[in-house]
């Protein structure tokens, strides 16, 4: 929800008809239609009475000439309800709760001392599902009750959405981690209707949020990961320009907008225990209490598992690199003579030649996380409310090295009882304790003035990741088998039969660390201008940083590696809006955005790295909207507009200089402090109809045009003569000329309270260049042959084709859901739902099919037994896919890189039982 938006939820009493406050972006999921009637004690219509809805919204209507009136858009809550009509006086009812579309029937009873009337009758029914009736493409999620349910990713919540794609690192496998699905480190990065994940924004109430969801400065989207999901009792995916959405910084293809929990009107309790899919145990539980002005909600989750392999022991190969002493014996260095290869993608194996295997090293693949939030509201006076939020999580989990293959070739003349062959094992690395820890704080200040209302926001988000990793074994006694060669014969084999021996490593670890910082703050004041329009303004300025330190230590010697530095990332946003209601059926609204990015780098030409340069990156852009309510069961809406999006950290950083070898060839990331930011012009076209009482169908179409899409330029630079002469690869980030994203999203739901329930969502996204600058395949000096090839590069971006920013692709990305149940009750449920990720997906698998099932019984008013029977076939969720992993996010992504890529791992067969208690 954007600022703005935000505080237009404020209380306005002189509204004069019923509208959604300008910038709220709500679904059709989470807001409902309320209509009813005005009438006098014998029946009589009252016309031209004053009806005001006060709660979450504030929303003023008259009753027309039957007595009647209606609300529209108005967001789930508690709510009261005023009536006044001069010469009846005032009817009031303080409590109704807003979960569905409702008709409230009001009448006056005979006027009693002083003119107050209550309402006699307040009936509330179920009149079918309600539709969006804003001008954005908004899909709207709920993952407290999510997280209720025995759930622990963002991952499933958010993959049903179409048009919205869910990785685990910041474009095309680019980053190298340990993960394992399901797990409190698999990072949840997401990308809407095409767009990358640092053109897709992330904001708290209009604040935008930015981590580094992998090692290093990224600054490429948010790590959904280091929020708990039981906090957040609704989110909002604004797919598209969306006319008021609360930024367009890194917006291109749209926003993910979290609200912080608010004011609470009653009592509440909540717990949940479930299990997870390795057999640990996940509980969550939600306390919220109400006293007088104060509100307060309070929330605390774990998750412990033993993960994928539980506590075990394995018998790796021993790497003699890395090993020092034999019962005291010097170990000859020798170490592999075959290549790494992944058994999946490549049919290999790791094969050591004259190798050791040691029996038996202990290996955990468990984590434990404690997530907690509190959220307090405070009613200074009745037009002076302040609020304060923290959220914050701590994971510490153990990742082994790769659980993978390896080839036991023993020396010639070896006689011991294990046979030559492959073993599961992990490699000479030892393992990884990876330490995750966030925290969120949110402060805010809401002033009703006169016909406006002013907000003041401030926002702090920190996180920390440490990867400590051992590159030995611990010293001990192990039992042998194989052949090694001692440094005092390095020419006489010692074969090993399950001998037992002391082995002593060489003492080899890397830390690495990184951190994030994140602080904003919003200023805000809207107000209401006549009776049907509305005006404001909002300031935002966000800071960022994202320092790293890597200290290694081997053999005895200490290195410092990479320093913490300063480079960082600053905008500015001021947004101007105005609304109004044209019409009873048609509403209006519009904004226009001032926004100035800043970086402050480490000055590539300073070979010290103790001076820093600064680059300004402005953009300014309107975005307008519009929405035709045909009738209370159709709206058709359309938004346009600008976007603009910053390059990520990493892209302008580079590595200083310094390049990095491995398997024969060298690389070097160059800074370029003149990559400009990308700017897009967006369009979306949709409607919801109301087929039937309780079926809504949603569709929209969109088309970005993108210019300066930031592309990676890989180019061979000669040899490298710090790195005894190996070929030279350098990196540079670059813009194009024009790209494309365009698409369909389709969505189709019907939901009764009992009986057959069914819902249908697709989307289609096609992402490519449209044009290149002139000499864009010309080598330095050079004019490029595209028929011998002679003098060309970046060939592999061809202007039509699927472009994800890193590489091609002939096939667009297409994603859906499905489900169909029945519900015997509201308690009582079974269904199945299927979930299709297309050709290109984050998974780097072929297009395939991949089937849930949910089932929930109550067995009493307030305990239910709800179950999840995930990945039923049991696709891509074999034990090998826990491995290092080159995660990918993007839609679409794209495959068909040099090397192979391995996707996210999806997730093994497993069936979550939760025992929920309200």
């Amino acid at each position: 929800m954007s600022f703005v938006a935000m505080l237009f939820f404020a209380l306005f009493p002189h509204i004069a008809k019923a509208q959604l406050t300008p910038g709220v972006l709500q679904s059709a999921a989470q807001t409902a239609i309320i209509t009813g009637t005005v009438v006098q004690s014998d029946g009589a219509p009252v016309a031209g009475a004053d009806v005001l809805l006060t709660g979450p919204a504030r929303l003023a209507t008259k009753s027309d000439a039957l007595g009647t009136f209606v609300f529209t858009s108005v967001p789930y809550g508690t709510y009261g309800i005023v009536v006044n009509k001069v010469g009846l006086g005032t009817a009031t009812r303080n409590t109704i709760i807003v979960k569905d579309d409702m008709n409230v029937a009001i009448q006056y009873e005979r006027p009693t001392p002083g003119g107050l009337k209550e309402i006699a009758r307040v009936s509330t029914q179920n009149v079918g599902s309600s539709i969006n009736v804003t001008s954005a493409n908004v899909a709207s999620v709920s993952p407290s009750d999510y997280a209720f349910q025995g759930n622990t990713s963002w991952k499933e919540l958010l993959n049903q959405i179409p048009g919205v794609t869910v990785g685990g690192d910041l474009g095309a496998g680019r980053g190298l981690t340990n993960v394992v699905p399901d797990g409190p480190l698999q990072a949840i990065v997401l990308s809407i209707n095409g767009a990358l994940p640092y053109e897709t924004s992330t904001t708290l109430d209009g604040m935008p949020l930015e981590s580094g969801a992998e090692a290093g400065p990224s600054g490429n989207g948010f790590n959904l990961a280091y929020l708990p999901l039981t906090t957040f009792d609704t989110a909002d995916v604004v797919r598209g320009p969306g006319a008021n959405a609360p930024s367009i910084v890194d917006s291109i293809g749209g926003s993910f907008v979290l609200h912080a929990p608010g004011r609470i009107d009653k009592n509440q309790f909540e717990f949940s225990i479930s299990n997870d899919p390795y057999g640990g145990l996940v509980t969550n539980a939600k306390a919220a209490v109400h006293f007088g002005r104060l509100s307060a909600s309070f929330f605390y989750g774990t998750n412990n598992s033993p993960g994928p392999i539980g506590n075990t022991r394995v018998i790796p190969s021993c790497d003699q690199t890395y090993s020092a002493l034999i019962n005291g014996n010097l170990v000859s260095g020798g170490g592999t003579t075959g290549v790494y290869r992944n058994p999946k993608y490549n049919g290999g194996a790791f094969d050591f030649d004259n190798s050791l295997l040691y029996c038996c090293v202990p290996v955990s693949s468990a984590w434990t996380q404690h997530n907690g939030a509190v959220a307090l509201s405070y009613d200074i006076t009745p037009s002076i409310n302040t609020q304060i939020f923290y959220a914050g999580t701590s994971s510490v989990m153990q990742l082994p090295d790769p659980i993978s293959a390896s080839t036991f070739v023993p020396a010639p003349g070896y006689t011991g009882s294990i046979a030559p062959g492959t073993y599961t094992s992990i490699t000479a690395s030892g393992p990884t304790t990876e330490t995750v820890a966030s925290s969120l704080l949110e402060e805010k200040l809401t002033a009703y003035i006169g016909h406006g209302v002013l907000r003041l926001a401030a926002l702090q988000n920190n996180s920390f990741e440490q990867q400590t990793q051992r590159y030995s074994s611990p010293n001990g006694q192990y039992r042998l088998y194989g052949t090694v060669y001692y440094n005092s014969a390095p020419n006489t084999p010692v074969n090993f039969n399950g001998t037992s021996a002391f082995i002593m490593f060489a003492p080899c670890s890397v830390n690495d660390d990184q951190w994030t910082n994140n602080r904003d703050f919003l200023a805000s004041y809207a107000m209401q201008v006549g009776s049907e329009s509305n005006v404001g303004i909002s300031y935002v300025t966000s800071y960022y940083n994202s320092p790293y330190w890597i200290a290694q230590f081997f053999g005895g010697s200490s290195y410092p590696g990479s320093q913490p530095t300063a480079d960082s990332e600053t905008t500015n946003e001021v947004r101007i809006h105005a609304g109004t209601e044209v019409s009873d059926k048609l509403s209006l609204d519009a904004s226009w955005y001032f926004a100035r990015g800043s970086y402050h780098l480490q000055n590539p030409n300073d070979p010290t790295g103790n001076t820093y340069v600064d680059s300004v990156l402005p953009y300014s852009a309107p975005r307008i909207g519009g929405v035709w309510r045909v009738n209370n069961n159709a709206a058709i809406r359309a938004a346009a507009g600008g976007g603009y999006a910053l390059p990520p950290l990493n892209n302008l950083v580079g590595t200083n200089g310094a390049p990095s070898c491995y398997a024969g060839i060298c690389n070097v990331t160059l800074e370029n402090l003149n990559l400009q930011p990308e700017k897009a012009f967006s369009w979306d076209l949709g409607s919801d109809l109301r087929l039937h009482h309780d079926t809504v169908l949603s569709f929209d179409l969109y088309r970005t045009n993108l210019y300066g899409q930031f592309f990676s330029s890989v180019t061979l630079s000669g040899t490298c003569p710090t790195c005894s002469g190996l070929p030279l690869y350098v990196t540079q980030y670059n813009n194009l000329q024009q790209s494309r994203y365009e698409g369909i999203n389709f969505d189709v739901h019907h939901d009764v309270a009992r009986g057959m329930y069914w819902h249908v969502a697709l989307g289609l996204t096609r992402a490519y260049v449209v044009s290149v600058p002139a000499g864009f395949y010309n080598a330095s000096g050079q004019t490029c042959n595209i028929s011998t090839g002679a003098g060309c590069m970046n060939t592999y971006i061809v202007p039509g084709m699927n472009f994800d920013g890193e590489y091609q692709s002939t096939v667009p990305y297409a994603n859906g859901a499905a489900q169909i149940g029945y519900r015997w009750s509201p308690g009582k449920y079974i269904d199945i739902s299927p979930t299709y990720y297309g050709n290109n997906n984050p998974y780097f698998e072929p297009a395939f099919l991949e089937f849930d099932a949910h089932a929930g019984y109550q067995l009493t008013k307030n305990i239910s037994l709800l179950a999840t029977f995930r990945n039923i076939a049991g696709i891509y969720g074999q034990n090998y896919e826990y491995y290092t992993l080159f995660p990918a996010v993007g839609a679409p992504t794209v495959a068909g890189l040099p090397y192979s890529l391995i996707g996210l791992p999806y997730g093994p067969r497993s069936m979550i039982v939760t025992v929920n208690f309200k």
